[in-house]
């Protein structure tokens, strides 16, 4: 590629670019102001509370949790960083970013299930470690956790913001500091809710564009078809050829470089999963029967954005750029644009003109306003519930949390841009963040979940390990730069290479597990009693007066005959603390399995066996088979856009209803039906209506309303909720 780097000409104007950004972002807010209106107006969710500002109820069906998982994974890194690592390796590029995401999403249904039974008042996964750990412990994950979402927004906003700035010409910090306007307000508005509503819109949206921009690619005369298209790429590797690769092909799983890539991928997307607040908190407000089913669902279906898109613009943007529709007809791309994650915009706006540069415009700001949105609720929650609530306001009620919680949304929102700012002006790019970030998110990746699953691990184990093992990455990561940089010159382009980060990544992941298992024998502790999580409770209204819930419902015993039962929360099921039914106990154990079991497949066929067979085989694509490669990624990514555009209204229906019925009948007409529903609003499933991989006779027994307090499941009108409050 060019030392230089010739920019080309922005095809936007900047009003484009400050409209979008502005103007969308502002709508967003105006629209979700008046949504949460409505739901608490028609339906009684009242986002004043802090239950459903910062869990939504515990309440969102599998159609909605699916969705804000796809949002949330859907980052405007892997919409920019698919297309540059398939032009940068070829299609394995793409194909292993896909299967680097997919996994963890899969795997983290289990955590998701897990945290609903062991824990189930919790609002973010640092209240576990506080429980039980204590308050140094607590403070290291409040850190690694606040770490995580801190280089992940930065991550997000450098891609985007050279995106935005090369296609319309506005200044790249303004760009990164008017980016996240919209999303607080929205956020700030509504709460996890509000999240998952935008979520939905974001996400349909950015499935639209990407659905257009792959058919518009593979249908645009200068490629006319998969075949052709493998053609023209061919033509450029015969005189550039991929090192690495074999026989220097873009079409052939057997690469090098991406496979070093899809490991440092994959640690690193692991560990943004798990040390990210925001999927404990999807987790902790999904329905109990949408937990599993909504996590799964989400991580297949997300899987196809990546690998269709990745794989057309990135391979359109190799095979284009000696057609004059090229906008740097005549060169390849340079280092800079490449790291800035350019290959997508500038292939965009040569098949598609403006409209393609629009379409990128429109597709990078809902993706980095829906995954910044998870972001900074995460951590609004984070110094709302776990600092300020914690220990300068234990007694704090709903109406204070939740303020510290806006002031914290904003508060983190000017941070990321002012580090972003600086790591801008700093010459750090979108590509090294994405390689470097694993060496500081990884170190707690292990530890946490061995929270609620390792009754051994002590507290001295969850402190120590994490720092040695970030400490261990870092010193990996430098040191192999300085091994591999020429003249062993430590500087941007030579700490920000792959090796160097993939090193210190393993280093970063590997170090914590094998240490915190040593700590925990050397130095034993009493087995940990899960029913120590009680200690975790609801932050109550500010008209509630009561420290535990407790409800009474009618369930059927083992005959089927109707028995009163009483539910306690928190009380102890199996050693482990719970609010939930037998029922429902039952059923969360077998998802548990199903969950882990469909992990282990999907890691198996997804990140094993698919691509390891091929690279073992050294196999090159031919025309046909790289036609049925792309047909089959194209299948995927429309099957995602069918479902996400259908399933979560369809969940929602009753919401729906009671909204319009309120609008044109009036609330008094919309609050019998609410009441003629048994209290089930929003967008949750009925648990003994969704598919699950329990019999139905095992499916939960009870509906909650939006505080968690149980209600009678039957039918009819009675609709009886009954609590200690």
């Amino acid at each position: 590629m060019s030392s230089t780097d010739p920019s080309i000409h922005p095809p936007l104007g900047q009003g484009v670019g400050y409209g979008v950004t502005l103007g969308a972002g502002l709508a967003f807010a105006i629209g979700m102001f008046f949504i949460t209106q409505l739901l608490r107006r028609f339906t009684g969710e009242d986002n004043s509370h802090f239950e459903t500002y910062s869990t939504a109820g515990r309440s969102v069906g599998i159609g909605l949790t699916a969705t804000a998982v796809i949002s949330s994974w859907a980052w405007s890194t892997a919409l920019l960083s698919s297309s540059v690592v398939t032009y940068t390796y070829g299609v394995a590029g793409a194909y292993w970013f896909a299967a680097g995401c997919l996994v963890q999403i899969a795997g983290f249904a289990t955590l998701a299930i897990r945290s609903k039974l062991i824990v189930p008042h919790a609002h973010t996964s640092l209240e576990m470690v506080k429980v039980r750990y204590g308050t140094i412990a607590h403070s290291v994950f409040i850190f690694l956790c606040l770490l995580n979402n801190l280089i992940a927004v930065v991550n997000m906003f450098l891609g985007s913001s050279a995106t935005l700035s090369a296609l319309t010409g506005m200044h790249t910090v303004a760009a990164i500091f008017l980016l996240p306007v919209g999303v607080c307000l929205y956020t700030i508005t509504g709460g996890l809710r509000a999240t998952f509503i935008t979520d939905y819109l974001h996400t349909v949206a950015l499935l639209i564009i990407a659905t257009y921009l792959v058919i518009k690619t593979i249908t645009n005369p200068a490629i006319g078809s998969p075949a052709e298209l493998l053609t023209l790429v061919n033509q450029v590797a015969s005189k550039s050829p991929v090192s690495g690769n074999e026989q220097g092909s873009y079409f052939t799983m057997a690469s090098k470089s991406a496979i070093e890539f899809g490991i440092l991928h994959t640690l690193g997307n692991f560990a943004l999963v798990i040390m990210d607040s925001s999927y404990w908190q999807k987790a902790f407000s999904a329905d109990v029967s949408a937990a599993v089913p909504g996590y799964i669902l989400g991580g297949v279906l997300y899987f196809g954005i990546p690998w269709a898109l990745g794989t057309t613009m990135g391979l359109a943007a190799v095979g284009l750029q000696n057609n004059p529709i090229w906008p740097a007809f005549g060169r390849s791309l340079t280092m800079t644009e490449t790291a800035d994650g350019l290959p997508l915009g500038y292939a965009a706006l040569a098949v598609a003109g403006k409209g393609g540069a629009v379409a990128v415009v429109v597709l990078i700001f809902m993706a980095v306003t829906s995954t910044c949105s998870a972001q900074i609720i995460a951590v609004s929650s984070i110094v709302s519930s776990d600092i300020y609530h914690t220990y300068i306001n234990p007694a704090a009620r709903d109406r204070s949390v939740i303020t510290v919680s806006r002031y914290a949304c904003v508060g983190f929102a000017i941070v990321g841009c002012g580090v972003s700012t600086g790591f801008y002006y700093a010459g750090l790019s979108l590509t090294w963040t994405l390689y470097w970030l694993g060496i500081i998110v990884c170190p707690g990746m292990v530890v946490l979940p061995l929270t609620i699953f390792w009754k051994r691990q002590t507290r001295l184990a969850a402190i120590i390990s994490p720092l040695v093992g970030m400490a261990c990455g870092l010193i990996v990561w430098l040191t192999t730069a300085w091994y591999y940089a020429p003249g062993g010159v430590l500087n941007v382009t030579t700490t920000g290479e792959l090796l160097p980060c993939l090193w210190g990544t393993i280093a970063s992941a590997g170090v914590p597990p094998i240490l915190t298992v040593l700590i925990s024998l050397a130095r034993p502790e009493p087995d940990w009693n899960w029913n120590e999580f009680s200690k975790i409770k609801l932050v109550h209204h500010d008209d509630d007066s009561a420290s535990t819930l407790v409800a009474d419902h009618k369930g059927k015993d083992n005959s089927g005959n109707e028995q009163k039962v009483t539910v306690t929360a928190l009380e102890e099921q199996d050693g482990a603390p719970s609010h939930f039914t037998d029922a429902e106990i039952r059923y969360m154990k077998k998802a548990s399995w199903w969950a882990g079991g469909l992990g282990i497949f999907l890691f198996l066929a997804v990140w094993v066996l698919w691509p390891l067979i091929m690279y073992g085989q050294k196999y090159v694509f031919s025309a046909s088979f790289f036609t049925g490669w792309i047909t089959v990624a194209f299948i995927w990514l429309w099957a995602a856009l069918l479902i996400v555009t259908f399933l979560p209204p369809i969940e929602g229906r009753r919401t729906w209803k009671l909204i319009i019925t309120g609008l044109v009948r009036g609330k008094a007409q919309a609050q019998r039906g609410l009441s003629a529903n048994g209290g089930d609003v929003a967008t949750a499933s009925s648990p003994s209506s969704t598919s699950s991989p329990s019999s139905p006779s095992e499916q939960p027994q009870l509906r909650r309303e939006s505080d968690g307090t149980a209600i009678t499941a039957g039918g009819g009108g009675e609709g009886e909720k009954k609590g200690a409050s």
